[in-house]
């Protein structure tokens, strides 16, 4: 399979193994390396902690084991600190991090645990011990922030438009109503900030996250509890499958984020100026395949057939495979490239990468 530059897509699979790399290159001295608790398949899951300020912050990523993005952001974080960059944080904040909250979903590249269990929606039930472990840390550390990180897939544009939401934020409801009290207020300001400096480098494609309450999702838990949470969704960026853009947006976000708090620069932010967020809009596919031969009954009322991109782990690497989908976004109204395959016959997954076999996509 040619169309994709696969080399750099694999880059994207982030397991243990990759993790306790890092931990060789970080500074002993700065870092605290545990291992907090153990998966359903008794892999580790790790836990950082640094620094040594009063204002406590808690970060999870790859709750879900197949979204990396953030989980390679804040690695870059942990490499700039250990460098000796901006040393006063470590005196003004308390980090505990947990890299990867579901290490078997990690290593089988899937959104669920070894269970088949979404641990972003057990936070009531806590039937997972992925998720008991995350709820311990919480109630040990009791953060005075919470920081959710995510990936979300290709088919989200930011607001009803045709750019692609490369990092898209949301400060979780507490309630069915989706009130406002401090506690979601403080994280709708600091969202803000990092918006207002995401602007200046890529202004059309941050979104806002739906904010539908739904009290076994984490992030709307915790603020429920009355701890401050901010949900972040790396994305994509035009023929960017690796994220590297969406990769340096949380990074830089996070340099932001740690500078609002110290200089309290957030209070100038409102609650309108998170609202004027654009919210996310399932408005894409992948692909858009055109001009194509079938004798396939559910594709031949269709002009063009809708491309999404599917996941797979073969042989220890990711593999992104196209599949006809017209679930994901159904109203789609943007695809992120258009091929034509100049009357290929595509009547299967087979045909259809078949037929992309030497496109190229960047």
């Amino acid at each position: 399979m040619q169309f994709l530059k696969q080399a750099e897509i694999n880059q994207r699979y982030f397991t243990n193994f990759h993790l306790e790399k890092v931990f060789q290159q970080l500074d002993a001295f700065i870092f605290k390396i545990s291992i907090s608790g153990k998966s359903v398949q008794q892999k580790n899951i790790y836990r950082v902690d640094f620094g040594t300020g009063d204002f406590k912050i808690l970060l999870w990523s790859q709750m879900h084991g197949n979204e990396t993005t953030t989980t390679r952001a804040i690695v870059d974080f942990l490499h700039y600190v250990s460098e000796g960059k901006n040393t006063h944080w470590l005196e003004n904040f308390s980090f505990t991090f947990i890299p990867i909250l579901n290490p078997d979903g990690a290593e089988a590249f899937t959104r669920v645990n070894a269970n088949a269990v979404d641990l972003n929606r057990d936070s009531v039930n806590l039937s997972q011990p992925e998720s008991q472990l995350l709820r311990a840390v919480f109630n040990e550390t009791q953060p005075n922030l919470a920081l959710n990180m995510h990936d979300q897939r290709t088919i989200f544009s930011a607001g009803n438009t045709s750019n692609a939401a490369t990092l898209s934020f949301l400060a979780p409801a507490y309630n069915e109503e989706r009130s406002i009290n401090h506690t979601r207020k403080f994280a709708m300001q600091l969202i803000a900030a990092m918006h207002q400096s995401l602007k200046k480098s890529v202004p059309e494609h941050i979104g806002r996250f739906d904010d539908g309450f739904n009290i076994n999702c984490i992030g709307d838990l915790f603020t429920h509890l009355n701890t401050p949470t901010i949900l972040f969704e790396a994305g994509f960026y035009p023929n960017d499958y690796q994220r590297l853009v969406a990769k340096k947006m949380v990074f830089d976000s996070l340099i932001t984020l740690l500078n609002s708090l110290l200089s309290e620069d957030y209070k100038n932010f409102s609650i309108e100026q998170y609202m004027e967020i654009p919210e996310n809009q399932k408005n894409f596919v992948d692909l858009l395949i055109e001009n194509f031969a079938t004798e396939n009954p559910d594709y031949a009322a269709f002009s063009k057939l809708p491309i999404v991109f599917k996941e797979h782990i073969e042989k220890g690497e990711l593999l992104l495979k196209p599949e006809v989908d017209f679930e994901s976004a159904p109203a789609y109204q943007f695809a992120h490239n258009i091929v034509n395959v100049t009357n290929k016959v595509v009547n299967s997954s087979k045909d259809l990468e078949n037929a992309l076999k030497n496109v190229m996509i960047s």
